[in-house]
């Protein structure tokens, strides 16, 4: 058997990843899916591959060479999440740790191997619900207490599916065109407009390159949604955090608005946001500081979905769930509540600060909306989102949706000012 360029471009990646790179920066720009899908799975479910392999290694994996951890991992995944035969899957990491220079090490993950990729099934039965998860164990204990063992358990397993295509049209016409070319389309259970196509994704893929759909996960499509229904007479609108663009593009696409602004802090996103905002004629895209943004209090929707730990977006970034510690959660609302508090000054009399985050973390939503600021009040946004959506209410009165198999976990929360126009 040959070794796979898959493989080899695969065990490439992850090395990259374990220095600290993104995947989702790393496989943007497309490449073999085979290498796409070996990546993910290996990331997806590390936790889980490591504590099958540990007990047959005399090491620690954390001490052994990158490229022996790599072909471990990657041999197990096959075997164990892609259906690879083990005999198969065990050759395949051998000759891919030669090809990556530790030839001495062949024996120890051929012999680690052929035990591993047929006792797995064993292992992971006997352990813990958040190893058999592929989740930190403090994380697990968290959304445990906070949401329900079983609520949990569900949004976990959730997050270790491949992340499905969903895309909406920027004209109405797009979605008969397809239907018409044979190309089968199948409507989202509970976010209006919103498509995905199992059976010809690439197809699908095809026209979001074109620039006539827009792939956006469901559940951030739905802060743009619940932003029209709260500023009905649409007016001016400013996305504080706008990059990629994705929101700001919909809500253009949703309502007539009277100003549209997107800003980002980083100027190499800037630039990114003027393509995927250029098909929508009157969207001014600038570089600002959310911290501190230039701007006066004139925006009848100020939009600030916060950078954030992303833990409701495990699906699609498996590796930040390693990365992310619980020590971090607090020096993120800091910066979250300066945002916010910058922002509560840009709304309008009558407007509203819509406030959103692909993270399902207390301290990065509601704990931020415990103290009401004087001359605003909640915005009730149950009324707001569609029929089917899955949300809970936030003790603040906002809305989260964990994850779920149709969707990302996201969190919102808004405020309006209460002044008379």
């Amino acid at each position: 058997m040959k070794l796979s360029a898959d493989r080899l471009a695969a065990a490439r990646l992850l090395m990259r990843v374990e220095g600290g790179a993104f995947s989702s920066r790393l496989l943007s720009g497309g490449g073999p899916p085979a290498t796409r899908v070996r990546v993910l799975e290996v990331l997806r479910w590390l936790r889980a591959l490591d504590a099958v392999l540990q007990p047959r290694c005399r090491r620690d994996l954390a001490k052994l060479d990158p490229e022996v951890r790599v072909s471990l991992r990657l041999g197990l995944a096959e075997a164990a999440r892609l259906g690879m035969p083990p005999a198969l899957a065990t050759d395949g990491a051998v000759r891919l740790v030669r090809r990556l220079g530790r030839s001495s090490a062949s024996g120890m993950v051929n012999a680690v191997l052929r035990k591993a990729t047929t006792g797995w099934r064993d292992d992971l039965a006997q352990a813990s619900p958040d190893v058999q998860l592929a989740h930190p164990g403090w994380l697990y204990r968290r959304w445990s207490d906070v949401f329900g063992a079983e609520n949990a358990e569900s949004a976990m397993a959730s997050a270790q599916e491949p992340a499905v295509t969903w895309v909406w049209f920027s004209k109405p016409d797009v979605r008969d065109r397809l239907s018409q070319e044979g190309i089968g389309i199948e409507p989202h259970p509970w976010c209006p407009g919103t498509w995905s196509s199992p059976k010809d994704t690439p197809l699908l893929i095809e026209e979001v390159r074109r620039g006539v759909a827009y792939a956006q996960d469901p559940s951030s499509q739905l802060v743009s949604r619940v932003a029209v229904a709260l500023a009905p007479d649409s007016g001016r609108f400013l996305d504080l955090c706008a990059a990629p663009g994705g929101k700001s593009a919909l809500a253009g696409n949703l309502a007539p608005w009277d100003l549209m602004v997107a800003a980002d802090v980083r100027l190499s996103r800037v630039r990114l946001m003027r393509s995927t905002l250029e098909p929508f004629e009157g969207r001014l895209v600038v570089a600002a500081n959310a911290l501190q943004p230039p701007l006066s209090d004139m925006w009848d929707m100020v939009l600030i979905d916060a950078p954030c730990s992303g833990t409701g977006t495990f699906r699609r970034h498996p590796e930040i769930k390693w990365r992310l510690r619980r020590e971090a959660l607090p020096e993120l609302a800091a910066r979250q509540r300066a945002m916010l508090t910058a922002g509560l000054k840009l709304a309008a009399p009558g407007g509203v600060l819509l406030y959103s985050t692909c993270s399902v973390e207390s301290e990065e939503n509601e704990d931020l909306f415990a103290d009401v600021p004087a001359g605003f009040e909640p915005e009730d946004l149950g009324p707001a989102l569609p029929d089917g959506v899955p949300w809970i209410p936030t003790p603040a009165g906002g809305v989260r949706i964990l994850p779920n198999p149709f969707g990302d976990g996201f969190t919102m929360h808004a405020l309006r000012n209460t002044l008379e126009r």
